[in-house]
């Protein structure tokens, strides 16, 4: 965060300094907000800041396109596309998907082929109302798992807490969420998880504030209309919290909670926060917090283990559990030093890939990956043996991509890059190279419940275009 506050900086120091050069920074809100509590001289940036905000028409223009994408005879992206596609009055149809996904692009996207999925399972001609009603219930509780996950760097665990309101109302007044505070605050998995951060909460205006930053709820106005955050083009500042006020869960969460449409005005003694019904993203047979405590415990043991053959076992048993914990919603079926049936090769590690979406279908879809090779190295300086041994492992019946995860704790040298593209070159497989630090990153991202595989996508792109 402190690079990114000097970056921010030093971007307002070269347009002051230079017509030539006009640098421009992109930052995600959350990120954003971070550097705002974080930089004590925020006003010298204040100047230099611009908004990127998305109205309903270009929204509409966006999904038009990909609409259009693969029509051979183009419709207008003037509405007619959206006419065409979507059944009943234009204006309807889309108040329902644009305010439904909070005029988040991603979102809209999602959502539409998701009804438009629908339509075609249905065998229908156009997205009809049914269609966008039932795509509400399924991207319902997907908005809720990546809301929490979109800001695991703000606020770890997030959902832990966003669960607790399982079951409840769709409205609360000041008086309920003073009484949901207390009840959070004496639940020992929410004071496990999000220990780092809950405590600063503990008011009801601090904690009416903070759901309403992250779009998780908005307030209602004495018209009858919920002004949400995320649905306005500049931010409005601080809410203005009365004793009178009721504050109402976006429609978006309220099928993945199954809340009940009723104003909650308090929450006695004998009323409970629980989450039956939500399944909670850990692996089997973990609860949320003594999956928090092994990842801890893997981290630290990370962190002493030294390098060489003699912990080498250690490391590779290590590896193994990262593979696991932190990408069992796509690996499974984990098997340590696997053989081949002549017992010619042992694999370290081999982990079934069976993803639907995401950096792990890609693999498989590019490389053919259905079963994923890790190879431990206990070692920092990675030798060319180490990357003839992987590509001897490479075939069509297990796939062209495999995992060498090593110590090395500086950043990978172009050499070990010719050796990657050696061995596409050969087999048309591709090796990706973790080091020490991708490690930690993932062990990190799983305590803070982060589910995205960004990193690993990164590391992958990086990789497929020094080799090109």
């Amino acid at each position: 965060m402190v690079l990114v506050v000097a970056l921010m900086h030093a971007c307002v120091a070269i347009r002051a300094a230079t017509p030539a050069v006009r640098p421009i920074v992109f930052l995600r809100e959350n990120v954003f907000d971070r550097v705002r509590e974080l930089d004590s001289e925020f006003s010298r940036l204040e100047t230099s800041l611009v908004s990127l905000d998305w109205t309903r028409e270009l929204l509409r223009e966006l999904i038009e396109r990909r609409l259009n994408d693969g029509l051979i005879a183009k419709y207008a992206v003037d509405g007619s596309t959206w006419k065409a596609f979507f059944e009943g009055d234009l204006e309807d149809s889309q108040n329902r998907v644009f305010g439904y996904c909070q005029y988040r692009p991603r979102d809209v996207l999602l959502y539409t082929s998701t009804a438009l999925s629908l339509a075609q399972s249905h065998q229908r001609g156009q997205i009809c109302s049914e269609d966008i009603e039932e795509a509400r219930r399924s991207f319902s509780e997907n908005r809720l798992k990546e809301l929490a996950d979109e800001y695991a760097d703000n606020y770890p665990h997030l959902g832990v807490v966003l669960t607790r309101f399982y079951g409840l109302g769709t409205e609360y007044t000041v008086g309920s969420v003073e009484d949901f505070i207390k009840k959070l605050l004496v639940d020992g998995e929410v004071q496990d998880a999000c220990k780092t951060w809950i405590y600063n909460f503990t008011a009801p205006d601090q904690f009416i504030q903070l759901l309403y930053n992250v779009g998780f709820w908005g307030q209602k106005q004495p018209n009858g209309r919920i002004r949400f955050k995320s649905s306005e083009a500049e931010d409005p500042g601080n809410l203005s919290i009365t004793g009178d006020s009721t504050f109402a869960v976006h429609p978006s969460y309220a099928d993945g909670l199954q809340l009940q449409k009723r104003v909650i005005t308090s929450l006695g003694e004998n009323v409970s926060l629980r989450t039956s019904g939500l399944i909670l993203d850990v692996p089997e047979s973990f609860s949320t917090s003594a999956y928090r405590t092994r990842i801890t415990q893997l981290s630290e043991e990370l962190a002493t283990l030294p390098t060489g053959t003699a912990s080498a076992r250690k490391f590779e048993d290590l590896i193994g559990e990262v593979i696991r914990l932190c990408f069992f919603r796509s690996l499974s079926n984990v098997q340590p030093r696997s053989r081949n049936v002549g017992g010619t090769s042992v694999r370290d590690w081999m982990a079934s890939n069976r993803a639907p979406i995401g950096f792990w279908a890609i693999v498989r879809e590019k490389y053919k990956a259905t079963q994923i090779v890790w190879e431990c190295k206990n070692y920092e300086e990675l030798k060319a043996e180490d990357f003839q041994q992987v590509s001897y492992y490479m075939n069509d019946e297990v796939g062209r991509f495999a995992i060498i995860v090593s110590r090395s704790s500086s950043p990978l040298k172009q050499r070990i890059f010719e050796h990657v593209r050696k061995v596409f070159q050969q087999s048309k497989g591709l090796v990706l190279v973790l080091r020490e630090a991708d490690t930690r990153t993932f062990l990190r991202q799983a305590l803070n419940g982060k589910q995205s595989e960004h990193h690993l996508q990164d590391l992958f792109d990086n990789a497929e275009r020094l080799i090109s």
